[in-house]
């Protein structure tokens, strides 16, 4: 509903209200005075027409008090409303006013008042508001104040606003939803230690103000403020103090586990939190499983995997040996095989290469060899993925994949100056493969044997070639001076495409008019042009010139006598 729609509305109420009161009084025998002053309905519609800037559980309130207003207190609001705005807001608030207070018409009024362009100053009105005693409701008050920081805000008076809702949050009448507003405001300043400070009051309340919900709430904000007011030591502080005061036998609260997570990392004391994540993950029923049993297991719990990862991470990072192979391990037997790398490290260094051969053993049934080796491979462990790969390919020596990334891997351990050796060992086995030809054809170009890779990407399946190899291929072969070769590849290249580029198709007519046999050359670009839109002047001038390269060929030899 728009802004007009409201008034018309709240108007056609304020009259039925008005209405009724009437209706009322006359039934009640209340004489009406012959003689009514004509400003009271000028009044009160210029009332009932400002209360649509009014919250709106206020307004309703408001309307029938309205309605039923003596007549004298009617005459006292007209006198009101020719004050000026600070004179009108210090009556709603500190000083005698029109209406007896509290009454929800001077609470609407309020609010009127602060949203008018002509208010008073924030702070000006802020102080009033405060002031006000009993004569605005306590949570009448908050509400406006929370409106003025709100304004006070969007007008670029922070630290103002940061002062209006801390003055909230000491309301015994404030909510928890307060105290994140002021946070908010608080982190718009770049000032979290005003929004700490006032956690941390609510957080220490006796009696308590929060409930549990809202004290988890509470908990996570301060360590969130902490970190970020940079008080990284205090944070983790905070938090191990929390772990510590926990009974033997009690769970430890996974709230309270991610705020010490985060806490220490940042201090630099994760590895004061790693007794704490062991015994997390002594309660949960997979910690309890074999190597074997894990690897076999049809569902693992996410929060375990989680934290098995985190234990390994702080493990290793503060050298724990020992804590960190033990978790890779485990990490590893349930299919994180991102952790190969470090496992086979770990359990090289400390005489553990047996149980690290059982768990690759287990993981084959879920992971190709080749799966394996690439993990270790992206890990930087490329001699341990060829050890795993050349055993892997005497049994089954018509792996491709596995034969390409053991020629990757053999070229990072021998050096880039062996690749092209290497590459072209594989394709001893695989001839038509395309991408170790396109690969080994850019290798010879970087060594400078345009010759070697022109005839390595003609021996590329036709059905196989993609724009850029035909492209490679032509410049290769006008460098070479094979027009032929040339001319072929452009073919193909215009072919392949319903659309061709118009430098495509010009380069085709360039190689055209060069080559040996012009008539099989002559067709391929007449199908050429073909495929240019038709009626344009750039098809026109190719067409034409397509017709002169058909012309016979004139002598221009001087004759002579």
């Amino acid at each position: 509903m728009s802004r007009s729609s409201r008034q018309a509305s709240l108007l056609i109420f304020s009259y039925t209200m008005l209405a009724v009161a009437w209706g009322w009084r006359l039934l009640a025998n209340d004489p009406v005075s012959p003689k009514e002053n004509p400003q009271l309905a000028v009044t009160r519609t210029a009332i009932a027409s400002s209360l649509p800037q009014v919250p709106k559980h206020l307004q309703q309130p408001a309307l029938f008090q309205l309605a039923l207003l003596p007549d004298r207190e009617v005459e006292a609001l007209h006198t009101w409303l020719q004050a000026a705005p600070e004179q009108r807001l210090r009556q709603l608030t500190v000083q005698q006013g029109p209406l007896h207070t509290p009454c929800p018409l001077n609470t609407a009024l309020l609010f009127v008042e602060l949203t008018r362009n002509d208010a008073p100053l924030i702070d000006e009105s802020r102080l009033l508001v405060s002031a006000s005693g009993d004569r605005i409701e306590e949570i009448h008050k908050i509400e406006a104040l929370e409106l003025l920081a709100s304004q006070a805000t969007s007008t670029h008076e922070r630290t103002l606003a940061i002062e209006i809702h801390e003055r909230v949050c000491n309301s015994p009448a404030a909510t928890w939803q307060n105290v994140l507003n002021l946070t908010e405001a608080a982190r718009i300043a770049r000032r979290p230690a005003a929004a700490l400070r006032v956690v941390n009051e609510w957080l220490d309340a006796t009696p308590p103000r929060l409930n549990e919900v809202e004290r988890e709430a509470a908990l996570d904000l301060q360590s969130t403020l902490l970190l970020e007011g940079t008080r990284y030591a205090e944070a983790s502080r905070v938090t191990l103090d929390s772990l510590r005061a926990l009974k033997p036998a009690d769970a430890i609260p996974p709230r309270l586990m991610q705020r010490a997570l985060h806490a220490t990392r940042a201090a630099g004391e994760s590895a004061e939190l790693l007794p704490w994540i062991e015994r997390q993950l002594r309660t949960c029923p997979d910690h309890k499983r074999s190597l074997k049993e894990l690897a076999s297991a049809a569902a693992i719990d996410p929060e375990y995997r989680r934290w098995l990862n985190e234990g390994a991470s702080i493990a290793d990072l503060n050298h724990q040996t020992s804590i960190a192979c033990e978790l890779y391990f485990r990490l590893a037997a349930i299919g994180e095989i991102q952790v190969l790398t470090r496992l086979h490290a770990l359990a090289t260094q400390i005489g553990r290469g047996k149980e690290l051969t059982e768990v690759l053993a287990s993981l084959h049934g879920r992971f190709s060899p080749v799966q394996l080796a690439q993990a270790l491979t992206d890990g930087d462990a490329p001699a341990a993925a060829r050890t795993l790969l050349a055993t892997h390919l005497q049994s089954s020596p018509d792996d491709r994949a596995g034969w390409r990334l053991l020629t990757q891997l053999d070229i990072m351990l021998r050096g880039e100056s062996s690749a092209p050796m290497l590459w072209e060992s594989f394709l001893k086995r695989f001839p038509d493969d395309a991408p170790a030809l396109q690969h080994l054809a850019r290798l010879q170009v970087s060594a400078a044997q345009p010759s070697q890779a022109l005839r390595t990407l003609q021996s590329i399946p036709s059905a196989q070639l993609d724009a850029a190899t035909l492209r490679l291929t032509a410049a290769l072969a006008i460098q070479l001076d094979d027009i032929p070769a040339a001319h072929r590849a452009q073919q193909l290249l215009i072919e392949s495409s319903p659309h061709p580029a118009v430098s495509d198709v010009l380069a085709l007519a360039t190689t055209t008019l060069q080559h040996p046999e012009g008539g099989a050359a002559q067709e391929a670009l007449t199908a050429a042009l073909a495929k240019l839109p038709a009626g344009t002047a750039l098809q026109q001038s190719l067409t034409a010139l397509s017709g002169i390269s058909e012309a016979t060929p004139f002598n221009t030899a001087a004759k002579t006598e």
